[in-house]
């Protein structure tokens, strides 16, 4: 990194230690991102920060990959003299004598670096924590490789502070990505007693939802019977139709995205001719066999 080093050595405990003054050893196996994040921003100059998926687990955010643990992850560093990796004073923070990146550049960067459903995804989580789309156009336009980037443009429409999940946010990348509106988030509908229950990702018009059944809330007798008698009520008092998606959608998109191009038809959505094609054609993608 520019000239510097740091050296380590291998102890038989299976840790690794920096050498040097004053500094004291990393365990390899089984150490909290944080404790690695914390060690390394000691040891590293002082222009080297921490950044992007590790930023973001710093900030209370989990943008790993699907299923890795965040005792496995590397530390996500950036430098900024190197070329292209331009980082003004204002977009870096020391939090508890680490230094990383801010909220607002911490999701830029995310949204600029992770790959597409994962990009949007860790951006909905900052959404829905206060960091505001604007700064972030702000803040890209200042930045070379962000100014004008298409894909980065992209996600950032895509974002929604209304995702309540993951799962919720990969379900409309793939939902827009195969060709049908943008489903709106969290949509209101009048409930039982005047209390409002929400559709994770509905068309109102059509009264057409999907609902992500993610494994922390959807599990257990308590949550799978309140969400029957909720799913109860809004078809039958409601007149929604909805089609509960899990974690299989991500690997196979295309029976669900099926039933809600029939839902949709069914409620009276007229698509175009270039849209109906747009949809059949990934449908038909979606179905043939994996070699």
């Amino acid at each position: 990194m520019n000239g510097f080093t740091l050296t380590w050595k291998r102890t038989a405990e299976n840790a690794i230690t920096p050498v040097g003054r004053g500094v004291h050893f990393v365990p390899v196996k089984g150490a909290p991102l944080e404790t690695r994040a914390a060690m390394l921003s000691r040891l590293l100059p002082g222009e080297v920060v921490i950044a992007r998926r590790t930023a973001a687990w710093l900030w209370g955010l989990d943008v790993l990959p699907p299923g890795v643990r965040e005792s496995d992850w590397p530390v996500d560093l950036v430098d900024p003299s190197d070329p292209g990796a331009r980082m003004p004073p204002e977009h870096t923070v020391e939090r508890e004598h680490v230094r990383l990146t801010s909220p607002a550049r911490t999701a830029l960067d995310c949204a600029r670096w992770l790959p597409r459903y994962e990009a949007v995804a860790g951006l909905d989580q900052f959404l829905r924590r206060g960091v505001e789309a604007a700064e972030l156009r702000k803040m890209a336009r200042t930045l070379p490789g962000y100014r004008g980037n298409t894909r980065l443009g992209e996600i950032l429409r895509l974002g929604d502070r209304g995702s309540a999940s993951p799962g919720e946010s990969w379900t409309k990348v793939a939902v827009v990505d195969a060709g049908f509106p943008r489903p709106a988030c969290q949509v209101p509908v009048m409930g039982p007693y005047d209390r409002l229950l929400y559709v994770d990702l509905g068309y109102a018009e059509f009264r057409v939802g999907l609902e992500y059944d993610g494994e922390r809330h959807h599990t257990g007798s308590d949550a799978r019977d309140r969400d029957r008698r909720r799913r109860k009520w809004l078809a039958e008092e409601m007149n929604w139709e909805l089609i509960p998606v899990t974690r299989d959608f991500l690997s196979r998109p295309g029976p669900y995205l099926e039933a809600l191009l029939t839902a949709l038809l069914h409620r009276g959505w007229r698509p175009d001719d270039a849209t109906l094609d747009r949809i059949g054609r990934r449908l038909r993608t979606l179905s043939r066999p994996r070699r």
